[in-house]
This record gives structure tokens, C-alpha cells and sequence, in this order.
């Protein structure tokens, strides 16, 4: 989960939902300075679904004995961050190649960006290595049959496919700052233009206006996007208590209004 502080409470957001946040940008990306995803809809499903292997998780998350809420996605242990986005790639797989293969990707990304192999132990260095093995063969037996599929050749060259695993990456890194909440400026480095370069897109907020991003990556002046999580008004002991809160706790929008500087 993502936890996102409201005063003296907290909004447990899922990572689907954050995920579906990714997906609602994704549909609005694109205009003459940043390319809109190709192909559209396998692109943008892979945005909104990317999260689908934390879909059991999130429905019993986990208790963080330490602050007494629900355990946030980062603090997952390795093995079962593994399991995770190993279920995830599977459970993609049914929506089709293409946003299974963006999805497996992505977890080569996260790996590549935030897995520190140097301060890791032994065992769980060798698990990660293992896990982007498989990922790999998969992702290189999946890439094959797509270019070998007259229908989906073209969207499968190297560079499209590059092109897209950048924009989930950059998608899912705005998705999680707006869902903890934007208080300063934020960098988002790597972000595929309409060429063949990169550019860093800057967030910030302005007061009561909502959110500022430069450059611009959509065709509209504005883009309103939200996602929803569960108000929790206490810490909890146990893993029970927290889950009984979840179920009866009351929904809570998080909402932004993304804005051209």
C-alpha cells in the first residue's frame, strides 16, 4: 500500500488503485513534444494494470509492526516482492503479450532503479538475480512472437518497445508522488519524448490550483485524475485489527488536477 498523510490520519491507498491512476494518465498522454502510447490500448492497459500481482495482497495487507499501519510496498520482503511481481506477470499474460511483456519490464526497471544488490544478503541477491532471469527468457521468448505476428511486428521493435517501458516507469513514478502528495518540486528523469531522446518532466504543486508539470506531455489544458483508498483514524496491534478496520473504514478520493506551467 502507499500511505498518504492527512493531518492525524492516514489514506491507505492499493497499489491497483494507484495503478489505475497510471492507467487514467496514460489515456490522456500525448502531443506534439511527447508521443502517445503505441499501441493505445495495450499500452495503457499495461499502465492501469501494472500492479495487478499486488490484487491479493492489498485485499489483507500485511501489518508494519513498527508504525502500526499497513505495510507500504517498499518495506515488502524480497521473497515475497518476488512473488508479487512474478503473479503479476502471470496474471497479464491473460490480457495478452504485449501489456505482459510492458509488465515484466517494469519489474526489471524497479529492480534495475531501487534493488541495491550490494547492501542486500546473499540469499535474497540470489533470489532478484534468479527472478530477472526468468524475466529475461520471458520477456525474450514473448518479444520473438511478436515480431514473428505480422499484426503486432511494427509496435515490437526495440525502439517502440524501449519507448514504452520508459513511459509505465515515468507513468507509475507521477502516479506514487501524487498519491503521497506533492510538497515539493519533483523530478521524474527519463521521460520518452515524441523523438527518440528522453527529457525530465518537473511536478509541482500550486497552491490551490493543483499540480504543475513542465514541460506539458498532454493535448488538453488540464488533466483531473484521482485514485481511492480506505481513512485510517488509528494504529493497530495486530494484523486482524487492521484488516477488520480496512473493511468497515470510509472510502477517501485522492484527487489532482495536473495543470501546464
Amino acid at each position: 500500500m502507499l500511505l498518504r498523510k492527512d493531518g492525524l490520519e492516514v489514506i491507505a491507498i492499493p497499489q491497483p488503485s494507484h495503478a489505475w491512476l497510471s492507467g487514467q494518465m496514460a489515456r490522456a498522454w500525448g502531443n506534439e513534444h511527447f508521443a502517445a502510447p503505441t499501441p493505445y490500448d495495450e499500452v495503457c492497459l499495461a499502465a492501469e494494470q501494472h500492479d495487478i500481482g499486488w490484487l491479493d495482497w492489498e485485499m489483507r495487507p500485511a501489518l508494519d509492526a513498527g508504525t502500526g499501519l499497513p505495510q507500504e510496498f517498499f518495506r515488502v520482503p524480497s521473497m515475497a516482492h518476488i512473488a508479487l511481481w512474478r503473479e503479476g506477470v502471470r496474471r497479464a499474460c491473460i490480457f495478452g503479450r504485449y501489456p505482459a511483456l510492458l509488465i515484466s519490464l517494469h519489474a526489471d526497471t524497479i529492480y534495475a532503479r531501487y534493488f541495491d544488490f550490494a547492501k542486500a544478503s546473499v540469499e535474497n541477491a540470489e533470489a532478484v538475480r534468479a527472478f530477472l532471469d526468468e524475466q529475461h527468457r520471458f520477456q525474450a521468448r514473448t518479444t520473438a512472437s511478436m515480431r514473428a505476428d505480422p499484426k503486432l511486428a511494427e509496435q515490437a521493435s526495440p525502439d517502440t518497445i524501449e519507448h514504452n517501458r520508459l513511459l509505465i516507469a515515468a507513468l507509475d513514478r507521477m502516479s506514487l508522488e501524487i498519491c503521497w502528495g506533492v510538497k515539493k518540486e519533483i523530478k521524474i528523469p527519463t521521460v520518452p519524448t515524441a523523438g527518440a531522446g528522453t527529457t525530465e518532466l518537473r511536478m509541482q504543486s500550486r497552491d490551490g490550483e493543483g499540480l504543475v508539470l513542465d514541460p506539458w506531455p498532454f493535448p488538453t489544458a488540464s488533466v483531473a485524475v484521482r485514485a481511492e483508498g480506505k481513512r485510517l483514524c488509528r494504529r493497530f496491534a495486530t494484523e486482524a485489527g487492521l484488516h477488520r478496520a480496512l473493511d468497515e473504514a470510509e472510502a477517501a478520493l485522492v484527487t489532482a488536477v495536473l495543470h501546464k506551467a
